[in-house]
C-alpha cells in the first residue's frame, strides 16, 4: 500500500487558476511543488523509515519544543534538491562534501531559533515561535492535548520557503510556509490559524491518519480546519456567534475582493476575482465535486467545506465557545478507535453523534445529526 505524507494549505486547482491568468508567473514553481507535496506517494517501508526517523531524532527536553529554521539562509554542503519531501538522501555532485546519508528534509535549513531563547535577528521567527506556543497552549488548556503533533517531539517550522512560494505545508515532519507570489497573496505566516492548521495535521496523522484522497483527504483539511479556526476564536476570545468563521484573512492582498481563503459559514463565497479565480468549496453534498484523483486529490481542498459547514452549523446550535463542546466532539470523533485512514462524510458523521451523545447527552446528539443533515448527510 502506498501513502502520501504531505498536506497543503492552498489548492493546487487556485494556485493553477490563478497561474493560468498570466498575471501571477511566479505560481508556476509553487504549483509543481504543491502537486509534488500532495501526490509524492511512500511504500509501507519507506513510511517506517520517516516514523523512525522522526521519533527517533528527537533531541526534546519537553513536549512541543519549537525550533524555527529559515530557509533563505545559506546552507553548507547543500548540494540535492528533494522538494523538501520526507526522508531524503544527499546525492551531491562531489561525494566528498556531503556523504550520503537519510536525513529529514528540514534539516538542510539551519535554526535561527530555538525553545527558551530571547533573541533572533529576525521578528518573523519569533511571531511564528510565539503563536506556536499559544498553539500548544490552546491544545492543552481546551483540549486537553499535550503533544500539539500527537506525539513527544519537536515541532520544527520553516521560514521563506521557496522563492515567491505561495503555499504553506506539513510534510510529515515539519510545517513550511512561504512568503507569498507578493501579487495576490501575502506571507503564510501571518495568520495564526493557518500555522494551527498545518500544525493539526501532525496531529490528525498521529492519530486517525485520514488518506490525502476523496472524502477521508477531505477529511483530513476540514479537521485541520477545526482546529485553525478554534485556535483563532480562542486568541481573538470570540465566541461562535462573535467570529467571522475564515480562515486565511491575512492572506490575500486584496482584503476586498478576498476577505479569507475559506468560509466555515459559507463555503465558497470567501473570495472572488472572476468567474475562473473563485472559491471553489461547498457546503452540500448535492453540490459534491467529483473530482479526479488528479484534480486536488479527487476534491480534498474543495469539498472539506461539507464537513466545514457540518461544524460551523453545530457550534452556532449549542453557541459559547467552539471548543466547549463542538470541537470536544470533533476531536474525540478523531480519537475514536474506529476513525480509520479510509473513513468517509458518513462514517466520521456517525462518530460525533455517539460521542456528542456520550459526553453531553442525547440533545447536542440531536443538534449533531441535525447538523450533518443539514449539509446532505444523514447518520
Amino acid at each position: 500500500m502506498n501513502n502520501t505524507l504531505g498536506r497543503t494549505f492552498v489548492s493546487p486547482l487556485l494556485i493553477k487558476a490563478l497561474n493560468d491568468e498570466d498575471e501571477c508567473p511566479n505560481l508556476a514553481s509553487t504549483l509543481i511543488h504543491t502537486n509534488a507535496v500532495m501526490n509524492q506517494s511512500y511504500d509501507e517501508d519507506e513510511i517506517i523509515e520517516h516514523r523512525r526517523a522522526f521519533y527517533d531524532d528527537q533531541t526534546v527536553l519537553y513536549n512541543n519544543y519549537r525550533i524555527i529554521r529559515d530557509a533563505q539562509q545559506q546552507v553548507e554542503n547543500k548540494q540535492h534538491n528533494h522538494l523538501s519531501l520526507p526522508i531524503c538522501r544527499r546525492y551531491p555532485s562531489n561525494p566528498t562534501l556531503a556523504p550520503t546519508t537519510p536525513h529529514m528534509a528540514h534539516e538542510d535549513f539551519p535554526v535561527v531559533l530555538t525553545e527558551g531563547e530571547i533573541k533572533a535577528q529576525q521578528p518573523i521567527a519569533h511571531f511564528i515561535y510565539d503563536k506556536i506556543g499559544i498553539i500548544s497552549q490552546f491544545f492543552a488548556e481546551k483540549l486537553n492535548i499535550s503533544d500539539v503533533l500527537g506525539c513527544r517531539s519537536e515541532v520544527n517550522a520553516i521560514i521563506h520557503y521557496g522563492k515567491n512560494y505561495a503555499n504553506a505545508f506539513w510534510n510529515g515532519q515539519a510545517i513550511f510556509f512561504g512568503d507569498g507570489d507578493g501579487r495576490r497573496m501575502g506571507a503564510f505566516y501571518n495568520d495564526i490559524d493557518i500555522i494551527a492548521h498545518e500544525l493539526s495535521h501532525g496531529f490528525i496523522t498521529s492519530n486517525a491518519n485520514f488518506t490525502y484522497l476523496f472524502q477521508s483527504g477531505a477529511l483530513n483539511e476540514s479537521v485541520a480546519d477545526v482546529f485553525g479556526i478554534m485556535v483563532k476564536q480562542y486568541i481573538q476570545q470570540q465566541d461562535v456567534h462573535q467570529s467571522n468563521w475564515l480562515l486565511g484573512e491575512n492572506l490575500f492582498l486584496d482584503r476586498q475582493r478576498a476577505p479569507g481563503l475559506r468560509s466555515m459559514s459559507d463555503p465558497g463565497s470567501a473570495f472572488y476575482f472572476s468567474a475562473s479565480i473563485k472559491d471553489d468549496q461547498v457546503g452540500h453534498m448535492n453540490k459534491y465535486r467529483y473530482l479526479s484523483i488528479y484534480q486536488d486529490n479527487g476534491g480534498v481542498h474543495s469539498n472539506s467545506g461539507i464537513p466545514n459547514k457540518a461544524f460551523y452549523l453545530l457550534a452556532k446550535s449549542l453557541g459559547g465557545y467552539s471548543w466547549e463542546r463542538a470541537g470536544k466532539i470533533w476531536l474525540n470523533a478523531l480519537l475514536d478507535e474506529n476513525a480509520n485512514p479510509s473513513t468517509d462524510f458518513r462514517q466520521f458523521a456517525k462518530l460525533t453523534v455517539k460521542h456528542a451523545s456520550q459526553l453531553f447527552g442525547i440533545e447536542v446528539a440531536y443538534e449533531t445529526r441535525k447538523s450533518w443533515f443539514d449539509v446532505g448527510i444523514d447518520t
